[in-house]
């Protein structure tokens, strides 16, 4: 595996020099994987070449600032529109997912976020639905 300061790549070009950076060079998607893997990245077989690289660059930003508790308590629509609001990584929505047990299939990848959105309002409503019932 080469070795690549993703950090060091930021720190000279800035987030989007590096990820032109890292689009333009001769690394392979095999090493793309692998440096992802290495840097603890939650990275599918089918991922493409460009979302390894922008989870790369952006793997230390959290976008998601709300707990378990609160995401479960949104609506749908809510959800999606915080979702896609807050800019929320390829990276960081599979750790979210893997926060629900939730798997993602190849037609789910396309729209992770409408997806987790559908998914985590469900588990909600579900918890709401339960919390009712056992308070009555």
């Amino acid at each position: 595996m080469r070795e690549i300061s993703v950090k060091k790549l930021i720190e000279w070009l800035g987030r989007d020099g590096a990820i032109a950076g890292l689009e333009k060079s001769d690394i392979t998607l095999s090493e793309l994987h692998e440096i992802a893997i290495h840097y603890g990245l939650l990275v599918q077989e089918k991922t493409r070449r460009g979302d390894i690289i922008i989870d790369l660059v952006n793997r230390d930003v959290v976008r998601i600032d709300k707990t378990t508790d609160e995401l479960l308590s949104m609506k749908h629509d809510d959800l999606k529109k915080y979702l896609t609001d807050r800019k929320v990584s390829r990276t960081e929505l599979l750790h979210l997912a893997s926060k629900f047990d939730l798997r993602i299939g190849r037609e789910t990848n396309t729209n992770l976020v409408d997806f987790l959105a559908r998914e985590i309002s469900d588990f909600g409503m579900y918890q709401r639905v339960a919390k009712g019932i056992r308070s009555a």
